[in-house]
């Protein structure tokens, strides 16, 4: 009977450990954030110590980790509200949710440093008015098929839509209509995703090293100019360097 007890009692432990072990840190962003576990596992008396052990150092860490609703807040000052949009629908608050799907979608293409992070982000808050829009309108009535949160033009959003695996059947029911196709990856998951998916596939080795270590210049030439296509504007430089100071890279 002894024996069953404390056998009993080792698997509650166990179990109890093997929870708060599985259990992920919040999102958030920077380097080495993405999908933040704890793993491990401890042996006879050290169980109980072990669990208390992990919990206070997973406080700590995540008591020391900017709030990253509030990164993107500092980013898009517009963005804690929908107020007043002009298409409501397409209008995302700041959240944890948004957060998720923005690291999901670094994770998923393996954008890892807060330099290529920020560069992303202020690409997204600026195409998208601070995450207002998911579909172009401008000029009225807006370009069939572009959109997402950085505004992918529509041969774009087909490459992109296509090489989703679980949209493979909608986007060939789709066909060559420019919105159905937007429409099938204007989900959060999808859409704030979009961003991170084209870094990945259409940036260059040596325009991703411009970004990560080029600063200003190399940020504007190699991913503005050189990646993404468009010009250089005093509004997309105050958001670069909001995204870097949010997300604390050096000047």
């Amino acid at each position: 009977m002894h024996l069953l007890f404390l056998n009993l009692s080792l698997l509650f432990t166990i179990s109890a450990l093997t929870l708060a072990l599985a259990v992920p840190s919040p999102p958030s962003f920077g380097p080495n954030t993405l999908h933040l576990h704890l793993h491990g596992r401890e042996h006879g008396r050290e169980h109980n110590h072990a669990l208390h052990s992990s919990r206070r150092r997973t406080r700590a860490a995540t008591s020391k980790r900017p709030n990253p609703v509030n990164q993107l807040l500092q980013i898009a000052p517009t963005s804690n509200t929908c107020a007043g949009a002009q298409f409501p629908a397409e209008c995302a608050v700041s959240s944890i949710a948004m957060v998720q799907a923005m690291v999901d979608g670094f994770a998923k293409y393996n954008v890892t440093t807060a330099e290529e992070q920020a560069a992303l982000l202020s690409w997204m808050a600026f195409e998208s008015g601070e995450f207002k829009f998911n579909h172009n309108h401008f000029p009225a009535p807006g370009r069939p098929g572009q959109g997402t949160r950085v505004m992918l033009m529509p041969n774009f959003v087909q490459e992109y839509a296509g090489s989703i695996k679980e949209l493979k059947n909608q986007v060939a029911a789709a066909g060559t209509d420019p919105d159905k196709v937007l429409q099938l990856v204007m989900p959060d998951r999808f859409s704030f995703a979009a961003a991170a998916w084209y870094y990945g596939v259409h940036c260059t080795k040596e325009q991703k090293g411009l970004v990560r270590t080029g600063g200003q210049q190399g940020w504007e030439s190699a991913f503005v100019t050189g990646c993404v296509g468009t010009t250089v504007t005093d509004e997309r430089v105050q958001y670069w360097k909001r995204a870097r100071e949010a997300l604390g890279v050096p000047a």
